[in-house]
């Protein structure tokens, strides 16, 4: 079924796959909740929100009628933090790279002519192997990133992880195993918005995946950031960011 996009408001979270919501028309429904991150400080009760609904389920302002019964009647796309909106879908990033690398927009990728998603290697799934004739293959790791904090000289740094993710550090691990057999390879953060000047590993939140990242960089492993320029309409890549490893 398709899905319509209406405005909203965050209520709660009850637990890290469902969010209740307030439609305008003063409902309040579940939706699902794409992403296991914790968002503390995006998901606060009050917060102008975009959700889709199913066809299934009335539309605000529409008489109401029977649906099939589930847990969750829609998803949530963004949430807006002061004038920013910023997308809490973590599908997305891999679709937007996608796009932009078969378009052949996504400069550091320039010449790759086939993308294969979902590739296995070692003991990990990687999200996408590169390849061109001309070129070496190219694994390349995807994150999705939602938390923007202020670095100590006032930079707006986007943060990655907001949660502990030992299943990260194992990709990266991969990833440098990768450069030693002959691949190129690169992870790329993507700030699900577009208010961030840099991008750099959140320590306090799992340092371990901060050294690991230091350490493959120095393997050749690159580390490379984007935005994402984010509307209620949808969202787009845009450029990359400054990368800041050091502590």
């Amino acid at each position: 079924m398709s899905e319509r996009r209406f405005p909203a408001t965050f209520l709660e979270r009850p637990n890290r796959f469902v969010a209740r919501v307030r439609l305008e028309d003063g409902r309040e429904v579940p939706v699902h909740v794409a992403s296991s991150g914790r968002m503390k400080e995006l998901l606060v009760p009050g917060a102008p929100v975009i959700v889709t609904l199913r066809d299934d389920v009335p539309a605000p302002a529409q008489p109401a009628r029977q649906h099939r019964d589930r847990k969750t009647v829609g998803r949530l796309l963004m949430v807006r933090t002061g004038s920013t909106w910023v997308s809490v879908d973590t599908s997305l990033p891999g679709k937007l790279f996608h796009q932009a690398v078969a378009a052949g927009s996504c400069a550091p990728f320039a010449g790759y002519t086939e993308i294969r998603p979902e590739y296995r290697y070692g003991g990990s799934r990687i999200d996408f192997l590169l390849t061109a004739p001309d070129l070496p293959p190219c694994l390349v790791e995807v994150k999705s990133v939602t938390s923007v904090l202020p670095d100590a000289d006032g930079a707006r740094v986007a943060r990655f992880p907001d949660a502990p993710t030992a299943r990260g550090a194992r990709h990266l691990g991969e990833l440098a195993g990768a450069v030693r057999e002959g691949y190129r390879a690169a992870v790329c953060f993507i700030a699900q918005r577009d208010d961030a000047q840099a991008f750099g590993p959140w320590d306090e939140i799992d340092p371990f995946f901060g050294e690991t990242l230091r350490k493959v960089a120095q393997t050749g492993v690159e580390i490379r950031a984007f935005v994402m320029h984010v509307t209620p309409e949808g969202a787009v890549l845009g450029g990359e960011l400054p990368v800041r490893l050091a502590r």
